[in-house]
């Protein structure tokens, strides 16, 4: 399982978000026009586009430390952007607003976050850096909890 193909892993990404969204009772389907996924809600009538971005596993950054990061195109206005760690089936799940606020850097018309594996890693130095668990509220089940399709 070394090499396996970018749209494999995309794919991966976008099916994981999905089986969590289905899980959770939010209808959602595969989506068009560059999105991954449509939300759709009958009560009232909303829809929402999702952008899916997928990691295989951590990667080395910095000093070799491992971290998660994930670049989304300014040009990309889903409603919403869900970022996946296959290697944790993990997956978050941040309003547009959110993950452009979040990112840590905006470079070649992208936004880019990331977030550290190791909280050792993180929390040193006088800059702390973002540690995945940090993120835990964005958590997609966790989002599903608290109801983020209704409230919008």
């Amino acid at each position: 399982m070394s090499d396996i193909p970018k749209n494999m892993i995309s794919e991966s990404g976008r099916l994981l978000v999905s089986a969590l969204l289905l899980r959770g009772g939010v209808p959602c389907r595969q989506g068009k026009d560059g999105f991954d996924l449509l939300v759709t809600l009958e009560r009232p009538r909303r829809n929402w586009q999702i952008l899916v971005t997928t990691n295989l596993r951590p990667k080395k950054a910095g000093a070799g430390k491992t971290a998660l990061d994930w670049w989304v195109p300014k040009t990309r206005k889903s409603h919403y952007i869900a970022c996946v760690d296959l290697d944790t089936l993990r997956a978050w799940l941040f309003r547009r607003s959110e993950f452009e606020k979040l990112s840590q850097q905006q470079a070649g018309g992208r936004f880019h976050l990331y977030m550290y594996t190791d909280k050792a890693v993180a929390l040193r130095g006088s800059k702390a850096m973002k540690f995945d668990y940090e993120f835990e509220s964005y958590r997609l089940e966790n989002r599903l909890d608290r109801g983020v399709f209704d409230k919008e």
